[in-house]
């Protein structure tokens, strides 16, 4: 009788490497670099060796031994030890508490995962937590996610105080051009004005009384000798520090009287903020206007530039134009819409002709379909391939090989291309009933194409015109006659598909080798803009 020794070859082994051994290294870290004068780094070093005797582990490394913060994985000496691990085949990292190996809390979590399928333990000294066990691995997670939680307590006290400080009327940060960093006679810190506040002041006095451009304004500082670009000194025009106040992020859309020495009065500053508006903002723009829905979509043929419109109060017509100076393409709204409906009505099918038409499109597209087939397996063996490339850098990542800007840089390329072969695999395994379902759509859209665009709102309008014609439509003043561009493919198709039926009356199904290319490899669905 045979024994289960004889059919050991055949047993399914796990294909991925995983290490088990007494293998050790030891991580210790301090927050700041005041903390290294103590004994907090030695104290680590020592309680995680007589950690490591205890549990039978033989230490081969130390890594840390400096100040670096947790908040982040980005740790030069801790990318070095994941690194050292993974070449040297490590089972186990020791840290004093799981604070110190790191306070990111779900990134953590998420790296400590990917080590243990590996087979590499995290264990804490002073937390003695088995995290092979499911009571283990609660307890380390959730240590990992109290020191993230606890970062976030004492960042929401540092936010209050900074909040406190600007709502009591004391800058932040590094002091606004024209100003400099100081502190008073309490040492609270402060800004006074500098050498640089006369150039601020003048550029001020010349906007506010003389209405010069900004780039007029930029040429004067630079000839009195204050480079600055111009779009800085917008930005300074908007800041209203200059004029005694404060404005921050912090303070939640509220502006506050600061401390500080005003360089400008509250008067020349709204002034000038005053020029500033009525620059940019003399006329009122309507972007949904229900009598240009063709504006935008459709462009000139000289210059390429989209048309805009404008209405006529007087004859209460409304006109397109293009927006480039010196083209003078201008056109009545009706008569070019009457001109985009016959295109519309060109595309449009003749209702006796769906019958047969639905007939052929299921005919072609089940062609389609079944030639298709083949290419699926191709694409299931590039999506496998893609998987383990994503858990490829994964892996890396984990151990130090590649920093964060590199794993998301390739993580995303890799994970937009498995995206699209998920997609192309999912348009290849379309159901026929979905196939009669878009079908029947398709119908009823191109049989009342002319009334359905006539009827619908502005936002439709827009949807509809750029589902058809994606690249928009050409307007010729010269020849009063508008061009097509890109044409949507199915409509495409249904047009071929018609012209074809009223040549062929034998009422047999038409050759596909020249429909075929009419077929795109996003499918038939209908866009949705």
């Amino acid at each position: 009788m045979s024994t289960l020794e004889q059919f050991q070859d055949f047993a399914k082994k796990n294909k991925q490497q995983i290490i088990s051994n007494n293998k050790a290294v030891i991580y210790t870290r301090v927050s700041d670099i005041k903390q290294k004068d103590n004994t907090s780094l030695e104290t680590q070093k020592e309680i995680c060796t007589q950690f490591a005797l205890r549990k039978g582990l033989d230490v081969l490394h130390y890594f840390g031994g400096t100040n670096e913060s947790a908040k982040t994985d980005e740790r030069k000496h801790y990318k070095a030890m994941l690194k050292w691990v993974r070449q040297k085949k490590i089972g186990h990292i020791i840290v004093y508490s799981f604070e110190r190996y790191s306070r990111t809390g779900g990134n953590a979590i998420n790296t400590i995962d990917l080590l243990k399928v590996k087979g590499v333990n995290v264990l804490s000294a002073t937390q003695d937590i088995d995290p092979n066990t499911p009571t283990g691995y609660f307890m380390q997670s959730f240590q990992l996610l109290y020191g993230r939680y606890d970062n976030d307590i004492r960042r929401q006290k540092t936010v209050q105080g900074m909040r406190k400080r600007l709502l009591d009327g004391y800058y932040m940060g590094v002091a606004p051009l024209g100003y400099k960093n100081t502190r008073n006679e309490q040492n609270i810190p402060i800004i006074v004005p500098n050498e640089d506040a006369k150039f601020i002041r003048k550029a001020f006095m010349w906007k506010a009384q003389e209405n010069i451009p900004n780039a007029d304004i930029v040429e004067r500082l630079e000839m009195q000798g204050l480079k600055i670009y111009r779009q800085r000194l917008t930005e300074i025009f908007r800041n209203p520090i200059y004029c005694g106040l404060i404005s921050h992020g912090l303070l939640q859309g509220k502006v506050v009287q600061g401390n500080h020495d005003p360089i400008i009065s509250k008067n020349i500053f709204l002034k000038v903020n005053g020029i500033q508006s009525k620059n940019h903002q003399n006329y009122r723009h309507n972007p949904e206007n229900e009598n240009l829905p063709l504006k935008g979509f459709a462009k000139c043929t000289s210059c390429k530039s989209p048309l805009t419109g404008f209405l006529v109060k007087k004859k209460g017509i409304h006109y397109y134009k293009c927006k480039t100076i010196g083209c003078s393409c201008t056109k009545n709204t009706k008569l070019l819409h009457e001109q985009f409906e016959k295109i519309l009505s060109h595309f449009e099918i003749d209702k006796k002709m769906i019958a047969p038409l639905k007939k052929q499109l299921q005919f072609t597209f089940q062609y389609y379909f079944k030639s298709k087939k083949d290419d699926t397996a191709a694409l299931k063996h590039n999506l496998k391939g893609l998987l383990e490339k994503i858990e490829k850098i994964e892996e890396r990542y984990v151990f130090g090989e590649i920093d964060t800007h590199l794993y998301q840089k390739f993580t995303k390329k890799l994970n937009v291309e498995k995206e699209q072969i998920e997609e192309e695999i999912k348009t290849n395994s379309l159901k026929s009933s979905n196939l009669d379902f878009y079908i029947d759509i398709c119908m009823k859209l191109f049989s009342n194409l002319n009334k359905l665009w006539k009827l619908s709102s502005y936002n439709e309008k827009q949807r509809l015109q750029k589902m058809l014609f994606p690249n928009g439509i050409l307007y010729s003043k010269e020849k009063d006659k508008v061009q097509t561009l890109e044409i949507n493919p199915v409509m495409a198709l249904l047009s071929s598909l018609s012209m074809n039926y009223t040549k062929n009356k034998s009422g047999q199904n038409l050759a596909l080798a020249s429909l075929s290319a009419v077929v795109t490899s996003a499918g038939f669905k209908p866009a949705t803009s």
